[in-house]
């Protein structure tokens, strides 16, 4: 089953085509259709307010966003690939592109996108004014999770200044954002940082995977960026394991592996961004690192090991609420697992820190929903030690090219580097049950 939305832009008043499954506008009074909530207006005019190339960006990637929310996977012939064309208002520049950049979200969501441009004046209203006689150096997507916080350190040890960008659609994670903000600006200064935190809340969300969840981010840290001149580099600290993103298990090929800070994914978008004018460097620093390596290499350990308790990594971070649960990290996703195999190698991993404590409850591994993440985690180790051939097949590196050899070889070295720290974990914490599962004695 095909759907057809329509994303309205701000102050549009031409009617929708009548075909169309729904209406998507930017929470208008008066319109009818599904309100996008928001804080966009925060976003600066000042000193340099975003072209429109930067807004139909934004506009495209929120209608993306929600259309990816509204639709349920379950709808689709396989419960998981869905056919969607999303009408959108988008410059002149943006149109011609349309099809490149459907393409490129098909990567990320793992959909059949397309993408209908229109042509429209877009306005998203944005009236917040620069407060500072400063402008930053670089601006860093900052989620609330260990491995931006480890970003905004170093480039704050760097002695740079910074715009930390934040997206929220819900509370507790904007409160876990605002007090490492806090906590970095009572320490660095309030002279090296700006905190913009910045919501979009979609409240029809019947689907919970958010394939392209990065795409808005990149979206609000680009229109952040464009407002300081378009070599203001944007920087998205994640440890190269996650942002490779092996599929764990053979039910986990393509996007049923988040794709979120792929290098293809990051090299493709920057691709478009340069051809409709945009020049902002998309930096990874930590693209080669597995995730305790990049804690390890914290330029400022004490600062870490006092803020990490509070970042957040949970996929589930309302499971808690859900159960009736005071609210903390659940302890059996695959994210939690990562987070302590990484804190683990600087011996700051406390199993008692989460909701659950995976390692110390035999009955997770049968589980159907607690053990699913550990499991394959598991499986994918077994299956490393004993085939790495195998899990290095499973890897997309991108298009073929001249410099495929050497992707590949950095990405053995990542995955071997990052299976270690892994296997090490399991090793020097894991009971029985556990290495009696991957085999060993």
């Amino acid at each position: 089953m095909a759907f057809n939305l329509y994303l309205t832009a701000p102050g549009e008043r031409r009617l929708p085509p009548a075909a169309v499954d729904a209406v998507i506008h930017l929470d208008e009074p008066g319109l009818s259709g599904y309100p996008l909530h928001h804080n966009l207006g925060d976003l600066w005019a000042t000193p340099h307010p975003p072209g429109q190339e930067v807004s139909a960006f934004l506009l495209a990637a929120l209608g993306v966003w929600a259309a990816d929310k509204l639709i349920p996977r379950r709808t689709a012939p396989d419960s998981w690939t869905r056919q969607i064309g999303l009408h959108l208002p988008l410059s002149s520049s943006w149109g011609r592109l349309g099809p490149r950049l459907a393409e490129l979200v098909n990567f990320l969501t793992g959909d059949e996108w397309t993408l209908k441009g229109r042509k429209a004046a877009i306005d998203l209203g944005l009236a917040g004014v620069w407060p500072h006689s400063w402008q930053p150096q670089a601006v860093v997507l900052f989620s609330g999770g260990l491995d931006s916080l480890v970003g905004a350190i170093d480039l704050l040890e760097a002695g740079r200044r910074l715009v930390l960008v934040s997206h929220y659609d819900f509370g507790q994670l904007a409160a876990a954002q605002q007090t490492l903000a806090a906590a970095l600006a009572e320490y660095y200064g309030a002279e090296r940082l700006h905190h913009l935190t910045l919501r979009v809340q979609f409240p029809e969300a019947p689907e919970l995977t958010l394939r392209s969840r990065s795409l808005l981010y990149l979206a609000l840290g680009l229109a952040a960026a464009a407002a300081f001149g378009e070599d203001t580099p944007l920087v998205i600290p994640e440890n190269g394991w996650v942002s490779l993103n092996p599929p764990l298990t053979l039910n986990r090929l393509g996007t049923y592996s988040t794709r979120t800070t792929h290098p293809h994914f990051l090299k493709q978008l920057t691709g478009l961004w340069r051809e409709v004018g945009l020049d902002h460097p998309l930096i990874n620093p930590y693209q080669s690192l597995p995730k305790g390596e990049l804690l390890a290499q914290c330029r400022n350990r004490n600062l870490l090991k006092e803020l990490f308790p509070l970042t957040t990594s949970c996929a589930r971070p309302v499971a808690s609420r859900w159960r009736g649960q005071p609210p903390g990290e659940c302890g059996y996703c695959y994210p939690c697992l990562v987070r302590r195999a990484a804190l683990h190698r600087l011996g700051w991993d406390k199993g008692e820190a989460y909701l659950l404590d995976a390692l110390a409850a035999p009955e997770t591994l049968g589980h159907r929903t607690r053990g699913r993440d550990l499991k394959a985690l598991l499986i994918a180790l077994k299956t490393w030690e004993e085939s790495p051939e195998e899990m290095e097949a499973r890897l997309y590196l991108g298009e073929p090219g001249p410099d495929l050899a050497p992707r590949f070889a950095a990405a053995r070295q990542l995955l071997a580097a990052s299976f270690q720290e892994i296997a090490q974990f399991f090793q020097d914490k894991g009971p029985a049950w556990i290495k009696g599962y991957v085999g060993w004695s």
